[in-house]
Order: structure tokens, then C-alpha cells, then sequence
């Protein structure tokens, strides 16, 4: 049951953040651009990420303070997912950072403990513990 509740939690999730990016998967692009600034903020002690790139003519920066799980630096290059309709909506294209965000993920594994731990205390024991005082089994026909 244990494993069911999981894959429920992991299909949801996946369904979640498959249609809820912005840019949208579906109709994003992808470019490359390159890392213009990665320093660290202490004032709002936060990462702070700028990237250049080039959509046709136009020169744009994607500015963020997500963690990311890649340290990065100044000249890196990184793939960039945009809207064709409005490239100044953007995001580095990253497992974490595009995919998975730490506040959406921190959210939803705490709400899925929250349920788990309620369901168990709601459920109680389920009975699978055997007590062989109670329920000897069979025994033997014949002993070796």
C-alpha cells in the first residue's frame, strides 16, 4: 500500500510540473546563452544568476536567484527555454531550476508526509504482525 501511496504521489507530481513550467514545454524553444554574472546576494542571501542571449536581433537577460544544483560561473554556457511569442520570458532549462523548484517541492513532500502520517494513525495496525502463541501454524508431519 506503502508503494502505491509513492507512485500516486511521484504520477501527481510529474503531471503537475509537466503542465504548470513557464514557458510552456510544449511551445517553448531552446537557445543557447551564455552566463554574464553569478555571484552570491548576502543582502537577500540568495544566488544571483544573470544570463545574455540572443533571440533573432534582440539581446536579452534572464536574471534569477534559484538555487540550482550546477554551480555556475561567469562565461558558462547554459541552455535557455523561451517563449517564441515573448522571449523575455525565459528559463534556464535545468532539472531543478525549470522542472523541479525547491519551494514546490518541499511543499508537496510535506503535505504528502502530513496525509501519510494520517492515514497510518487513522488506519492504525493493520493486523500482519503474527503471534505465534495465538496462531501456532501447522505443524510437521515428521520431524528430521
Amino acid at each position: 500500500m506503502y508503494k502505491g501511496l509513492i507512485f500516486l504521489y511521484l504520477a501527481i507530481f510529474s503531471f503537475y510540473v509537466l503542465f504548470t513550467r513557464i514557458p510552456d514545454y510544449f511551445e517553448g524553444e531552446y537557445i543557447k546563452g551564455v552566463v554574464s554574472q553569478a555571484s552570491f546576494s548576502s543582502s537577500n542571501n540568495a544566488p544571483l544568476l544573470v544570463v545574455d542571449y540572443n533571440v533573432g536581433s534582440e539581446k536579452l537577460q534572464y536574471k534569477t536567484n534559484e538555487w540550482f544544483l550546477k554551480k555556475y560561473k561567469a562565461g558558462d554556457a547554459v541552455t535557455i527555454i523561451y517563449n517564441p511569442a515573448e522571449p523575455s520570458v525565459a528559463s534556464i532549462y535545468a532539472i531543478v531550476g525549470y522542472w523541479v523548484k525547491w519551494p514546490e517541492l518541499l511543499l508537496t513532500a510535506v503535505f504528502f508526509i502530513i496525509l501519510f502520517i494520517a492515514a497510518k494513525t487513522i488506519a492504525g495496525n493493520n493486523g500482519t504482525e503474527h503471534n505465534s502463541d495465538q496462531n501456532p501454524g501447522k505443524k510437521r508431519k515428521y520431524d528430521k
